[in-house]
C-alpha cells in the first residue's frame, strides 16, 4: 500500500463508518458485504423520511395562529421525538441496522405520540402540519417494513392501527363509515410497511448477484494471472534448466566440470524453489517475482536456496514489484561480489509486516569505510522507500552480507 496511504481501504472499512451511516467516506458502504451496504442505504432512507415530518413540525411551533390546546406538551413531545430519532439512528450507525429491540421502542413511542400529540392538537388546524404523529406512524411503518424478513412480522403493524383508532375515535366516520375511513387513514401506513419490504429485498438480492459476478471476475483474473506465471516459469525452464541438461545431453558440456556443477546446482535450485511454491498454495505476485529472480541468479552461476512462507495474497502489485527487484539487485550483488556461488532467499509475512532477506557468506565489507554502491543505495535502498518499507544492510568485513526488506501494511 505505497508510502502507506493515510488510511487503506479496509482501515476505513472497520473505523469509517462508526458514529455515521458511511457518507463521509466514499469507500465506506463499497467496502462492506453486499447485506450490510443494503442495510445501511435503506437505514439511510429512513433517517431522511423521519426528517421530513420533524421539520415541519418543529416550524409549526413557530406559527402565530393557535394550532394546539397546549402548546407546551406538543413542544416536549416533539423534543422527545427528536431525542429518539437521534438515539434511534446512533444505533444503527453503530451497528449498521435496527436491532429488534429499536423496533419495539419505536412502536411504542408512536404510539404514545399519537395519543398525546392528538389529544392537544386542536380540530380547526388540520392534520398536516401539527398532527405530526400521523406522519411519525408513516415513519414507523416503513421501519417495521424495512427490517420484516417474512410478511408474518407485518402483524407488527396492527398495534399502532389499534392505537390510531383511540386516538382518533372523534373524529372518525365524519365523510365514510367508521372502518372505511379508518381503511383510508391507514392504507399509506400499511402501504409504505409494503414497498420499504420489497425494496430491500430487490436491493438486497441484486447486491449478492453483483457481489457473485464481481467473484467470479476476480476467480477469472486469479486464473488468467496464474496462467501468465506458468507461461513465464516455462519460458525460465527452458531458458535456464532444459538449456543445460540439452548441452550435456548433446556433450556441448562436460558435466565433470565445476562451472558445470555450479550451473546445474543453480538450475536444481530454481526448479525446487517452482515445487516449493507450487506447494505452498496460491502464487502471489511476489512469490513469482522472487522466483524469477532465483532464476536470473542462476543465470549468473549463483545457486540460491529460496524458501517462502504466509506471503498475502493482496499485496498491493507495486510493493511485490519493489520487493521482488530489491531482492534480485541484493543476489545480482552477492553473485559479483561476494566471491561466493551460493546465497539464501526467504520471504515471510508475520503480523502484516513482509520480510524478504538475501544471505550470503562471502567477504562482506565493512560499512563504516565503504559506502554501498549505486546498486544497493538505488535499486534496493530507494525501491523500497518509494513504496513506503525499508532497506537494511547487515555486513561485517568476512562475515557475508546480509540485505533484509521491509513493509508493512500497517500506517506508521
Amino acid at each position: 500500500m505505497q508510502p502507506p496511504p493515510a488510511r487503506d481501504p479496509v482501515e476505513q472499512a472497520a473505523t469509517g463508518g462508526r458514529g455515521s451511516l458511511g457518507w463521509r467516506d466514499p469507500l465506506f458502504l463499497a467496502s462492506r458485504p453486499s447485506g450490510e451496504r443494503v442495510r445501511r442505504f435503506v437505514a439511510m432512507l429512513l433517517m431522511l423520511q423521519r426528517l421530513s415530518y420533524l421539520l415541519p413540525a418543529f416550524a409549526s411551533l413557530f406559527a402565530e395562529e393557535a394550532l394546539f390546546s397546549d402548546r407546551g406538551r406538543n413542544a416536549v413531545l416533539l423534543a422527545l421525538a427528536l431525542a429518539w430519532n437521534v438515539t434511534l439512528f446512533h444505533w444503527v450507525a453503530r451497528r449498521g441496522w435496527f436491532v429488534p429491540r429499536a423496533v419495539v421502542i419505536d412502536v411504542l413511542a408512536t404510539c404514545a405520540f399519537m395519543i398525546g400529540v392528538t389529544g392537544v392538537c386542536l380540530t380547526e388546524s388540520g392534520t398536516c402540519v401539527t398532527n405530526w404523529s400521523s406522519h411519525a406512524l408513516l415513519a414507523t411503518g416503513a421501519l417495521i417494513g424495512a427490517v420484516s424478513e417474512r410478511p408474518i412480522q407485518f402483524a407488527a403493524l396492527l398495534p399502532p392501527i389499534v392505537v390510531y383508532a383511540i386516538a382518533h375515535a372523534d373524529d372518525l366516520g365524519q365523510r365514510f363509515p367508521p372502518v372505511l375511513e379508518m381503511a383510508v387513514r391507514v392504507n399509506s401506513y400499511v402501504w409504505f410497511a409494503v414497498i420499504v419490504f420489497f425494496i430491500r429485498r430487490y436491493l438486497a438480492a441484486q447486491a449478492t448477484r453483483l457481489d457473485g459476478l464481481a467473484e467470479q471476475r476476480l476467480a477469472a483474473e486469479a486464473e488468467r494471472v496464474a496462467e501468465q506465471a506458468r507461461l513465464a516459469h516455462y519460458r525460465q525452464l527452458h531458458d535456464t534448466v532444459l538449456a543445460t541438461l540439452t548441452a550435456i545431453a548433446r556433450g556441448g558440456l562436460d558435466h565433470h566440470t565445476e562451472e558445470v556443477r555450479r550451473r546445474c546446482a543453480a538450475d536444481a535450485a530454481y526448479v525446487r524453489a517452482l515445487i516449493r511454491q507450487d506447494t505452498a498454495g496460491p502464487a502471489t505476485g511476489l512469490c513469482n517475482g522472487l522466483a524469477r529472480a532465483v532464476a536470473r541468479a542462476a543465470g549468473l552461476g549463483l545457486c540460491v536456496r529460496y524458501a517462502a512462507e504466509a506471503l498475502p495474497e493482496d499485496l498491493p502489485a507495486d510493493v511485490a514489484v519493489a520487493m521482488a527487484e530489491a531482492g534480485a539487485e541484493a543476489l545480482n550483488n552477492a553473485a559479483r561480489h561476494s566471491g561466493e556461488r551460493e546465497a539464501w532467499l526467504t520471504a515471510v509475512a508475520v503480523d502484516g509486516v513482509v520480510t524478504v532477506r538475501v544471505v550470503d557468506r562471502g567477504r562482506g565489507f565493512d560499512p563504516g569505510w565503504v559506502e554501498p554502491g549505486y546498486g544497493l543505495r538505488s535499486s534496493v535502498i530507494g525501491r523500497m522507500a518509494e513504496v513506503g518499507g525499508s532497506a537494511k544492510i547487515i555486513t561485517a568485513p568476512g562475515e557475508g552480507v546480509c540485505v533484509e526488506l521491509r513493509w508493512s501494511g500497517r500506517p506508521p
